[in-house]
């Protein structure tokens, strides 16, 4: 009976061990699901519309650099134990990202237009964002290709603050519950995603040294510190928090064309405070997304 006791007890630990390998492999699993927005004004070496417009003779190189950049991030990301990684391709006409050299682990999002515009596909269940090729909100001065969202916008405020893009996404992010952990662009997209989302992770892709002139590192050496700087973000994941935005929300909207202006309100829902500027009260920043977009804001 002593040799039938010690068999069962054996088998009862064996188990035990087995559930609790079991159970500990079922959390191993649930890896860091990561999204990536991919703008173009703030990859280095892109400078001016030479690059940004199809058909411009820099516009094939720029494609691959911002390939690249993406590339980079996603390596690191992987490396640090990332799960799915799904890409929103978020510049323009959200056709820009060349699918056959991108990463065959990440999923990727084209052309627009679409809901929540340059954070489509963004849900709860991603675990944090990522915001690749990102620039300086309109009225910088020095800053590169600096704008918000159009160059016929003059500024964007919500809630009476001026914000750039990385504000009103990192907001879009936080609807959803999902911190922003790491941003690359130049030195004053840099300094603005400290302010506003923390000590997150960053990379600074160029210096600015006008509208229409950086200075970039060569493009190896940014795609191994962007690398880096994703591993080390996934690592870190647990140490950011998301950007909330409380509802509701007063986003006004300062346009350069006065006609611009005067079609909006034509809408029930826009307030116009002077000619060139207009009013919308909203519930919160995946409206306020929607309706940048359906503007034409893009």
């Amino acid at each position: 009976m002593k040799w039938r006791r010690t068999i069962l007890s054996g088998g009862f630990w064996a188990v035990v061990f087995l559930g609790f390998a079991m159970f500990t492999h079922g959390h191993a699993v649930q890896r860091p699901k990561i999204f990536i927005s991919a703008d173009f004004e703030g990859v280095g070496q892109v400078v001016g519309k030479e690059s940004l417009a199809p058909g411009a003779y820099e516009f094939e190189r720029a494609r691959k650099l911002l390939t690249a950049e993406v590339n980079a991030a996603i390596e690191g990301c992987l490396e640090a134990g990332a799960g799915e990684i799904v890409v929103a391709d978020s510049h323009g006409n959200c056709i820009n990202l060349n699918p056959e050299e991108l990463n065959e682990s990440a999923v990727l999002i084209r052309a627009t237009p679409r809901p929540l515009d340059m954070m489509a596909g963004i849900d709860e269940t991603f675990a944090g964002a990522i915001m690749i090729g990102y620039h300086a909100r309109s009225g910088i001065a020095g800053a590169n290709i600096a704008a918000t969202m159009a160059l016929s916008v003059l500024e964007m405020r919500i809630n009476d603050r001026i914000v750039s893009e990385v504000y009103i996404n990192g907001g879009v992010a936080g609807d959803f519950n999902v911190p922003v952990i790491m941003v690359t662009g130049d030195q004053y997209v840099v300094k603005d995603a400290k302010e506003v989302l923390g000590n997150i992770e960053t990379v600074q892709t160029k210096e600015s040294l006008g509208f229409l002139a950086a200075k970039s590192p060569h493009p190896n050496v940014l795609h191994r510190e962007i690398k880096e700087k994703a591993n080390k973000a996934v690592l870190r994941i647990k140490e950011f928090k998301p950007l909330r935005v409380e509802g509701p929300i007063r986003f006004q909207i300062g346009l350069k064309n006065a006609y611009d202006a005067e079609r909006a309100c034509l809408l029930p829902w826009f307030h116009r405070i002077d000619g060139n500027t207009i009013l919308v009260e909203l519930q919160n920043m995946k409206e306020v997304a929607n309706i940048i977009l359906g503007l034409g804001l893009i």
